[in-house]
């Protein structure tokens, strides 16, 4: 009987990945952060371990109290969606050279767009270069450069720059 509890369970989590990122792409906030806070509430309750958690979930809550202002909340939730990443392989250097152009047609909106959760490890060091984009951000905002510095050296490897 547990084993189907916990299948209701995943399909609900999966069902709020998908509302949190549709929140946030078209731009309605208020239901992203309903949805963002019962996602962190679930998993504190449940104390899910950082490997098992969507990094791109944990972004887009981070995303969510970024755009609300809340820089330090938002920060505990990119540090989790770091942690759920690891360490992601690099590009090679045809692809570093495309993603760079890309990035740079994209602009500075570029950072500031909700992650899907259904991406996966395919992107994962895509999703590493966004994370550490909303962690200078977010440091940034709080004074914190000598903190952000180490985020924005990151970064620059992609062309990528915030001041």
């Amino acid at each position: 009987m547990e084993f189907i509890g916990k299948g209701r369970e995943s399909a609900e989590a999966i069902e709020d990945d998908r509302c949190l990122y549709r929140g946030l792409v078209c731009g309605d906030l208020p239901a992203a952060w309903l949805t963002a806070k019962s996602l962190m509430e679930r998993r504190k309750a449940e104390r899910r371990k950082a490997e098992e958690l969507s990094y791109a979930t944990a972004f887009n809550c981070g995303l969510c109290l970024y755009r609300l202002g809340e820089y330090e909340k938002a920060l505990t939730e990119l540090k989790l969606a770091e942690q759920s990443l690891g360490s992601a392989p690099d590009f090679d250097v045809s692809d570093r050279k495309r993603l760079t152009q890309a990035l740079s047609a994209a602009g500075k909106e570029a950072g500031l767009l909700p992650l899907d959760p259904e991406s996966g490890k395919k992107l994962a060091r895509y999703g590493q270069i966004r994370i550490k984009w909303l962690m200078a951000l977010c440091l940034l905002a709080l004074g914190r450069q000598q903190e952000a510095s180490l985020c924005v050296r990151f970064l620059r490897q992609y062309q990528i720059e915030l001041l």
